[in-house]
């Protein structure tokens, strides 16, 4: 019922149109409604005719055939031919005013679907840009692309074409039992009487099919990632000549899909012959019955015309209840599935967004775990940076060093401790200011498909080109982009595919640089290039920085040595701290075992 009011949620915007659609739907029916009463007072008609000698043609016995006839007084209904053209223009402008009202709300239901489903897309894709790290690093990518695309899609198909059916296969059913109910209770009665075993039927089946169709789209979820990954990763693929061991791990895959699939598909195999059976057996008793009435004169042969014309009505929405209730379950199992989104707590952006940030930073007995770990990443962090200072970040892998930028960067809050900047607890900062005033340039670049004017001047899009080549001058990029035939014109590929890891490296701190940041981190930005190339952009750097505060995290000694200061981190816990020249001069330390190792490795490489 929860997922159902979420549904319908999503169309209360347009609920306007679609009432009108509803109403005109309904309309549409009750002309459909008359079109079995005009071929039962045709054929009541003639067959009055005949029995009356030739002397007339109307039925009397059918008020609806009296109605016919007070709105049409001029007809002579002693003329049998005059009778039957009326009743074709009655019957051809009922049917035209049917197809007109069925058109009308059909187009109405069709464009207002699309608008509600763009609606939804639209706040679908905006919520996932609000939601916070921790939720993107336990999603998977294809995923993600799944509920965005397949389920959104499942829920388009369902309001456009089912919600519309609901009303209309609801008219039709009790506009038609009632008809029937006015010409022969008895009959009607024995018209519906399988009615409750399809209902039946048909709910049995739509349980079962949320459940089934919940397992086919997590199946669908997992290929779309393993694709997503593989084409993502097809260097490395195509490296290790891995091909055929991901062929094989795609049909494994696959095959558990198929499985699923064919769950389904036995499902339908064995609702709709049964389905089937139920609806040509109604139709059968009803034909018995009617045969019964007409023979004992309880009703006309016109009305027996009519009479099935409406069985066939009614059973018409009972054999396609499965149908919309197959749609509906795919539909709540989709918006189970979006909810799983939707209802993910989003980042409160609130706080301050409107001041000078200067860059002094302070962590205060930081601790930190990452969610659904046991083990801290930081432990009773403390350290202090004035603004303008160029701080280094080192030790081995997973010491905490990227760990301390996230935090201040609020992608994550620390569980103990506090962090200030500027004096003021880092909390009170709105996260999209603050993230606006980090200049973040990340170890593995990510650029997107487009040039490699747009890649630098997407955080700037209206920046001035001097501006946007002093950051490629002080990357050390602009000289090679001149290179390419098209310069700054030239499409990356997807993900910068067309680049070398250190040209992309480059264009992401070009990109970062632009953006004029009051802390600048560089995350191990310059490990793809050479050291001749490093020292270029190193240069380029303290000059292009000024009294910007800055964060380097790197493992090279070459990418620290003009840090005012290094804060080595083991474990999650700060075991050194002080000048270059400070650390190279504590023996076993971490640092000076770095320097020592490189400065040999560089010695030999000379000799």
């Amino acid at each position: 019922m929860k997922n159902l009011q979420k549904l319908f949620a999503i169309l209360h915007k347009w609920k306007s149109y679609y009432l009108l659609s509803a109403v005109l739907l309904i309309v549409s029916t009750l002309f459909r409604m008359l079109e079995p009463k005009v071929l039962q007072v045709t054929i009541d008609g003639v067959i009055n005719w005949y029995a009356s000698g030739g002397k007339d043609a109307v039925a009397i016995a059918d008020g609806i055939g009296r109605f016919i006839f007070a709105l049409l007084p001029a007809l002579q209904p002693h003329n049998l031919l005059t009778v039957l053209v009326a009743m074709v223009f009655v019957y051809i402008v009922i049917a035209l005013l049917r197809s007109a009202t069925m058109f009308i709300s059909s187009a109405i239901a069709a464009h207002t679907t699309e608008k509600a489903v763009k609606r939804l897309r639209d706040n679908l894709f905006a919520y996932l840009q609000r939601l916070p790290m921790s939720f993107h690093i336990t999603a998977t990518t294809g995923e993600l692309i799944q509920r965005c695309t397949g389920d959104v899609d499942t829920v388009r198909k369902f309001i456009g074409t089912q919600v519309v059916d609901v009303v209309l296969l609801s008219s039709v059913f009790f506009f038609s039992f009632g008809m029937m109910l006015n010409m022969n209770v008895a009959y009607a009665l024995i018209a519906v009487s399988l009615v409750p075993f399809i209902f039946i039927q048909s709910y049995i089946f739509f349980k079962r099919e949320g459940a089934v169709w919940e397992a086919h789209e997590a199946e669908q979820d997992k290929l779309t990632s393993m694709v997503e990954e593989n084409l993502g990763g097809i260097r490395v693929v195509k490296a290790f000549a891995r091909e055929q061991s991901e062929i094989d791990r795609f049909e494994k895959q696959n095959r558990a899909k198929l499985g699923i699939g064919l769950k389904h598909v036995d499902l339908h195999a064995r609702f709709w012959p049964l389905s089937d059976m139920l609806f040509h057996l109604q139709i059968t008793l009803s034909i018995l019955a009617g045969g019964y009435f007409t023979l004992n004169n309880q009703i006309t042969v016109g009305e027996l015309t009519a009479f099935y014309s409406y069985i066939v009505m009614v059973s018409w929405p009972m054999r396609n209840i499965g149908r919309v209730l197959s749609q509906m379950s795919m539909a709540l199992v989709a918006i189970e599935r979006l909810s799983g989104i939707l209802d993910a707590p989003a980042e409160d952006y609130s706080g301050i967004a409107n001041t000078t940030i200067k860059g002094r930073v302070e962590f205060r007995n930081v601790w930190f775990k990452y969610p659904g770990s046991n083990f801290y990443a930081l432990k009773n962090v403390s350290f202090s940076v004035q603004a303008g200072e160029q701080i280094a970040l080192m030790g081995p892998t997973g010491a905490g060093k990227s760990t301390i930028i996230s935090l201040l960067s609020r992608f994550y809050e620390p569980e103990k401790g506090e962090i200030y900047l500027d004096g003021v607890n880092l909390k009170e900062y709105s996260k999209e200011f603050l993230r606006s005033k980090i200049g973040v340039v990340l170890q593995k670049p990510f650029l997107f498909s487009t040039t490699i004017k747009r890649n630098i001047a997407y955080v700037n899009p209206n920046a001035e080109e001097e501006k946007l080549i002093e950051a490629a001058q002080a990357a050390s990029i602009h000289e090679i982009i001149h290179i390419f035939p098209q310069g700054y014109d030239t499409m990356v590929g997807e993900k910068g595919v067309s680049l070398s890891g250190g040209q992309k490296q480059r264009v992401t701190l070009a990109r970062t640089l632009l953006e004029t940041p009051a802390i600048l981190v560089l995350d191990d930005a310059t490990s793809a290039v050479d050291t001749e190339t490093e020292y270029d952009i190193q240069m380029a750097l303290q000059q292009y920085t000024g009294n910007k505060t800055v964060f380097v995290i790197a493992h090279r000694v070459t990418s620290v040595q003009h840090a005012n200061r290094i804060i080595v981190l083991d474990k999650g816990e700060i075991v050194q701290n002080g000048t270059p020249l400070e650390l190279q001069q504590e023996e076993n330390g971490f640092y000076s075992r770095i320097y020592q190792v490189q400065a040999a490795i560089e010695n030999e490489i000379l000799n």
